[in-house]
């Protein structure tokens, strides 16, 4: 199978949640966003923090195609997400997402969004949950892992969100929309750092914000960065701030769900056929030739912030249902790819398949998903947008080893995969914009469709297209048959229809553009 623009339209039409009943409420102190349903939307006042692993595709090439070092890999990545949750909790850190070892949490108490004295007290919570992480990490987990060693590093922004759950198989898969959450991921910088924006900056009291320089400027916002700032190397100011950091506790704890994990229960197998994400635990993972996609909403996060109203965010809300539906059917109906999770309005896939050596074809297939993602924006979905046409997607692939498992409890498990061309998908994502689709050279070069390959110029050490939808390739068809004199017309179960030299009107037909078909 592949997109076809009627089939797309039929399905944007009967799934266009219009009728998908949303309650938006303010989060309050006695509210928690963990078991949020599918209907429930919080507007959330708070700081939001990302916790990374700056040299973690660095590990994951270094793994290569160890299986015995891959299994350290899961291992670390299951250990520390099993801290992290502890640390939020002794903290009251709210836990919004896991994306492999990238944590993205929100501090949002005291919860007061009418008491100024609540957002210092909020900007102060995040950035000390931020030296207790970077501590532990550096300090503890990597000691304990040390033929691993992670490093880490946090950005924190504060503002205005709405948090979301937006699972649609049962698996809880929380999102939060805004500029704030995004701004946060985008000021991490290296190892042993802390990142704040502007807004975070000014609400911390001054036995913090001494250790904070002025920094860049991210998305017209100035940010402060704090360099070395661990409980370890200041233990005065953690008695100031009345942090009690037990070191050898959380060793101990670490070895403790280190050795609950052994190696050799860990099983990595190569994926035959089409991975069924249910089946996988930290015990069961697959590896795989594939080609990583990421997928971004450009201009999605402008409309969030300027949602003023509850009516507003209802549609919003019901729009982005809509849109990743149809993002779903495209990727995992129209092309046997494989979605693993969504980062706010960011997706995450993967095309395995066909397995085995068939590494042109799954260039050319993943080329073709995101063609076909950029055809629903532009020509379907778009129409049902109303007056939000600001909406475009930038999609990035490139092509590799991936490896892919699912962390956590049953019920709260979630995909991750990982590997240094799923790292460099998402470099090339964020790298592109609107309307753009951006591929690495190894999948330009395994093109051997004439017109595709000419709408891609070559950009440093990448490829790049604008604007490139199905329809506009057979516009590029039909206007290239029209020169070399070969375009008619034909009647077809009584309607008319344009041919070309490639479109014979009796016998048997193979399209090698499938996207053409009905």
């Amino acid at each position: 199978m592949a997109w076809n623009e009627e089939r797309s339209r039929k399905r944007v039409k009967s799934r266009d949640f219009h009728d998908f009943e949303v309650d938006v409420q303010d989060l309050r102190r006695t509210m928690d966003f963990r078991n949020l349903g599918t209907k429930d939307v919080r507007r959330a006042e708070g700081v939001h923090l990302y916790v990374d692993v700056p040299d973690f595709h660095g590990a994951v090439s270094e793994a290569g195609n160890d299986k015995k070092k891959q299994k350290k890999l899961v291992r670390a990545a299951s250990v520390l997400r099993k801290v992290q949750r502890d640390l939020m909790d002794a903290d009251d850190i709210g836990d919004i997402q896991r994306q492999t070892v990238r944590l993205h949490a929100l501090a949002y108490k005291p919860y007061d969004p009418d008491e100024g004295s609540s957002a210092a007290d909020r900007a102060r919570r995040a950035v000390i949950h931020a030296v207790t992480h970077n501590t532990y990490v550096i300090d503890v987990f990597d000691p304990v892992f040390d033929e691993v060693r992670f490093g880490s590093a946090a950005g924190l922004s504060g503002g205005t969100s709405y948090i979301a759950n937006i699972g649609m198989t049962g698996e809880r898969e929380l999102i939060s929309l805004g500029s704030c959450a995004n701004l946060a991921a985008k000021i991490l910088g290296g190892t042993d750092t802390i990142s704040v924006t502007q807004d975070v900056y000014d609400l911390l009291p001054d036995d913090l914000k001494g250790h904070f320089k002025k920094s860049a400027v991210v998305g017209g916002v100035q940010s402060y960065r704090a360099t070395g700032l661990r409980w370890s190397r200041f233990p005065k100011l953690a008695d100031e701030l009345g942090v009690a950091w037990d070191e050898d506790m959380w060793r101990k704890k670490t070895e403790q769900y280190r050795d609950d994990l052994p190696l050799d229960q860990i099983e990595v197998s190569y994926a035959a056929a089409l991975i069924d994400l249910e089946l996988l635990t930290e015990r069961n993972c697959k590896r795989t030739a594939a080609v990583a996609i990421y997928a971004d909403l450009d201009g999605f996060t402008r409309y969030v912030q300027e949602a003023e109203t509850n009516e507003k965010v209802v549609s919003l809300i019901r729009q982005f249902h809509m849109i990743r539906a149809e993002f779903h059917f495209v990727i995992g109906g129209d092309y046997e790819g494989l979605v693993l999770q969504h980062r706010g309005d960011c997706i995450l896939a993967i095309l395995h398949m066909p397995c085995g050596d068939n590494h042109a074809k799954r260039c050319r297939k993943a080329v073709d998903i995101a063609i076909a993602l950029q055809s629903s924006m532009e020509h379907v979905l778009n129409e049902h947008l109303k007056d939000r046409k600001g909406i475009h997607l930038a999609v990035g692939l490139d092509v590799g080893k991936a490896f892919v498992t699912r962390l956590g409890k049953k019920g709260q498990r979630i995909g991750i995969c990982f590997g240094p061309e799923v790292s460099s998908a998402e470099r090339l994502q964020m790298r592109t914009g609107a309307k753009q689709i951006r591929i690495a050279k190894e999948i330009y070069d395994q093109l051997d469709d004439e017109d595709v390959r000419a709408e891609f110029t070559q950009d440093g050490d990448t490829y790049l297209a604008t604007g490139l939808t199905f329809p506009k390739l057979d516009k590029i068809g039909e206007e290239k048959a029209a020169r070399a004199g070969s375009l008619g017309a034909a009647v077809k179960e009584g309607s008319m229809v344009v041919t070309t030299a490639a479109t014979p009107t009796t016998g048997t037909w193979h399209n090698s553009r499938p996207w053409r078909v009905n």
